[in-house]
């Protein structure tokens, strides 16, 4: 089966249920957000008419409800921005992958990938949920490259009372990936490690800045000048906790 454009259609496909998504969330957001409104004017028109009696119970129990409301408004207002904000991006990327969607075509075949840098892991290859069983086993076996297979005995975990079926689709996608056939995903993983994003998901301020400085794959921070970060406002704190994640990914992936 062709492996041509199916990442970028994949994500294609991810992107527009996650925009579908965003926009139910940002309706819904709207409704809730003048609901709240009107009951803010409501509670408004209440209080002028019993400022005159500042000290009366009902007035303080309406005004505490009123501030409330007000700040319910408030913190609705920031999550309705933010899921506008997000909204906007994922459009973008949309954008984006369908545009390297087209090259690909353009270009008449896959992306060329350069010599290999990284190693597959085991979780990697056998993401699928399939899989699971298989990679239960070779964790407690201790094997965590897929390259520590070349020897495998898989016959013999079918003789121990696994599922035949099971151990014989791992044997196959194992040959498969001897044979050099495997997702371009994995391709583009082995060529140049996992996208920045993914391994930096919970660091936004700096996957934003490694985007603006066209930074994309692990593989690009091997020269990287993480002490210019201080520039943007990180601290020495957040420097070395981005280090640490780097290297810790090094250590264990690069070839």
């Amino acid at each position: 089966m062709s492996l041509f454009g199916t990442k970028e259609k994949e994500e294609i496909k991810n992107l527009k249920e996650k925009i579908e998504n965003l926009k139910k969330d940002l309706e819904n957001s709207v409704i809730t957000e003048n609901k709240l409104s009107s009951i803010i004017k409501e509670q408004e028109e209440e209080i002028q008419k019993l400022k005159k009696s500042p000290f009366d119970k009902q007035f303080e129990k309406i005004t505490l409800e009123f501030d409330r409301v007000k700040q319910e408004n408030f913190i609705l207002k920031e999550e309705k921005n933010n899921l506008e904000k997000e909204l906007l991006e994922s459009k973008n990327l949309l954008l984006q992958v369908k545009k390297e969607l087209e090259d690909l075509k353009k270009s008449g075949g896959e992306k060329i990938f350069g010599e290999p840098k990284y190693k597959v892991l085991i979780k990697d290859l056998y993401s699928a949920r399939k899989h699971d069983e298989f990679k239960k086993i070779c964790e407690n076996l201790g094997v965590v490259y897929v390259d520590e297979l070349e020897n495998f005995d898989f016959d013999k975990l079918v003789e121990e009372g696994h599922s035949k079926i099971k151990i014989m689709n791992a044997k196959d996608l194992y040959l498969q990936f001897k044979n050099n056939e495997y997702s371009h995903e994995v391709k583009e993983y082995i060529a140049y490690g996992h996208k920045v994003s993914k391994l930096f998901f919970r660091y936004r301020s700096f996957v934003a800045y490694l985007k603006e400085h066209k930074i994309e794959y692990i593989s690009q921070l091997e020269n990287f000048d993480f002490n210019q970060l201080k520039e943007e406002g990180f601290s020495e704190a957040q420097i070395k906790k981005l280090k640490e994640k780097l290297d810790e990914y090094n250590n264990l992936r690069r070839i």
